[in-house]
Parts: structure tokens; sequence; C-alpha cells
């Protein structure tokens, strides 16, 4: 009976193992090879070779395609001079929050998703701790809220009764779905996704100031939360702000913030309001203010030169009804 062997591959040492370069030999030669029946287990997973492995000199040979397939690598095989050629290419992780797909991070300029997906900052900002599957995706499968005070409601966990301006649109936001797209960033701290609503303006963008109203029910007293320009706005020169009316009466606002500003921190009223409407304002830096429902067209380019990077993005983070 022959001997069950197995050959466990890491990620980052497995091309090494079976690489060397301190020999020099050409032409044909027998060798006395042993067979164990040698099980291939690359990253967990059992890789099925084209020819069987073997040992030989103590050392165990396997086809070297079968390992860079495995390990999503290329191989390539040049005849003048005999060389083998792997190349390892960083693969695109994708990230899922309770199902939900989140950016991969990159800042290449190309895109306005400033932190990487796996980075330490993801968990401290969600409160979780991540999983990655066999493909390598990284996985949040639950959501811990902020801090909030005993017996308070999250305001992101009401639906929405009606949507207005850009947040109606569901190329901008599918389903009605205004936060969660990334961790709001303010002068480098962040915050939980799941419980800001986002909004962003992208250059040359023929912006609908957004508005979202919320049935209350008479339920509640107090609105508490913060409001901030996130940094992902690259210098910004205007300024945004929010105005919350219940059944048609101003309750109070933020005032206007800008870039660079600490979060405003919010506390309005609501004792026996039934319909509560969030308002945004925009004020460009000549004063010109755009109100909700109205169309706001966004300069071609940045302020720092990017036409891609976005115009600006605004943070209503931790919103909370008691």
């Amino acid at each position: 009976m022959k001997q069950k062997t197995m050959v466990m591959l890491g990620v980052l040492t497995s091309a090494m193992i079976f690489a060397t370069s301190g020999y020099a030999s050409t032409g044909l030669h027998d060798i006395r090879a042993s067979f164990a029946n040698i099980k291939l287990v690359v990253n967990n997973k059992v890789i099925k070779t084209s020819a069987e492995p073997f040992i030989y000199n103590q050392n165990v040979y396997v086809p070297i395609s079968a390992v860079a397939h495995a390990l999503q690598a290329s191989a390539k095989w040049v005849n003048r001079p005999a060389s083998v050629f792997v190349n390892n290419t960083v693969q695109p992780v994708t990230v899922y929050d309770n199902g939900q797909k989140l950016p991969s991070g990159i800042t290449d300029g190309k895109t306005f998703y400033d932190v990487p997906a796996t980075d330490a900052a993801y968990v401290n900002a969600f409160g979780l701790t991540p999983t990655i599957d066999s493909s390598g995706n990284v996985s949040y499968e639950a959501q811990t809220p902020p801090s909030f005070a005993p017996g308070s409601t999250a305001l992101m966990s009401l639906t929405p009764t009606k949507l207005i301006g850009d947040f109606s649109n569901s190329q901008l936001y599918p389903a009605g779905q205004l936060s969660g797209y990334w961790p709001a960033t303010v002068l480098g701290t962040m915050y939980p996704g799941q419980f800001t609503i986002e909004w962003a303006v992208t250059p040359s963008q023929n912006a609908v100031v957004p508005g979202v109203d919320y049935n209350l029910q008479g339920k509640y007293t107090t609105l508490t939360g913060s409001f901030a320009i996130d940094d992902l706005s690259k210098n910004f020169n205007g300024s945004v702000q929010l105005t919350f009316v219940g059944d048609g009466r101003i309750l109070g606002s933020t005032g206007y913030v800008q870039t660079g500003q600490q979060p405003v921190p919010v506390s309005i009223s609501v004792t026996g309001v039934q319909t509560l409407e969030v308002q945004y304002q925009i004020k460009s830096a000549q004063g010109i203010v755009t109100n909700m429902g109205s169309t706001y067209t966004a300069p071609s380019v940045n302020p720092d030169g990017s036409k891609t990077d976005p115009i600006l993005v605004t943070d209503f983070m931790n919103a909370a009804l008691q």
C-alpha cells in the first residue's frame, strides 16, 4: 500500500519550496523516486495535478503549473535558456457588509474610496471582526451600532417615507439606500457607514439637492447626531447645512459647515412631531444658495485638479431618536 502524504502550501512561501538555484545540470538522468500517494493542499484546498507528485532525494516534486494556478499566479516555460517563470499578481478583494458589496479601497485617484477595505480602520469603524472566505473575499456578517444612548432608535433603522432630489435617483441610491457605502472619515476619524446618511457630488454632476422624510408618529422627543463634510471632499470651497423641519415647521439647523471643520453636533427637539424632513442646502463660495429640490451644477474639475475625485461628500452621522 502506498503511504499517504500531504503537502501544505502557504500563499507567501509555496513558490519557493520547490525552487532552488544552486544547481546546474543538463541531459537525461535516471532517478529513483518514491511515490507516496501525495496529496497537494493549497490554502486548505485539495488541488488535482496532471502528474502525480513524488519524492526524490528528500525533496517533494509537484507540477509547478498546478501550484501557480492554485495561487492565482501564472507559470510559463521558456526553452532557451530553460526556465520556468512564475508571476503572482494581486487579486481584487471583494468586501461585503451584511451581504452588501463594499468598495475594495484604492487610492489611485480613479475612485474616492480611500480606505483599504481590509485595513484595521474598517474593523474599528464597524466594530466588527472580518472573516475571509476561500476566494479571499472579506465578509462582515453583522453590524455593531455606535454607542447610542440606552433606549435610542437609530434613524437609519427607520424606512424613509419620502425621498427627494438625488436621494430619489435609483441610479445614485439603489432601493433608497442612503447609508453604508463607506465609513465616514472626518479629520482622520472614522464613523460607521451603516449609521451615516451620505450624499456625494462628483465633477460636472447636475446634482439635485436632496432631502428625506421620516414618519416619527409623535413617538420621540429628541434627534441627535453630527454633521460634517467628509475628508473625501477635495478642498471644497463652499458649505452645506441641514435644516430639520417637523410637520412643516423649522425645528433647527446645523448652520453651514465647511471642509476641514469638526463635526457639528445635532440636538433637535422633535416632541410630538409626526413627520420629520431633513433638508439639504448648499452654498457656493460666492454665497449662492441652492435649496433642496433645486439643481446644483458641480464644477468640472476639483480645486486640486482632479476630475475623478468627488467635489463634495457630506456625512450625517450616528443619527438617533430618543
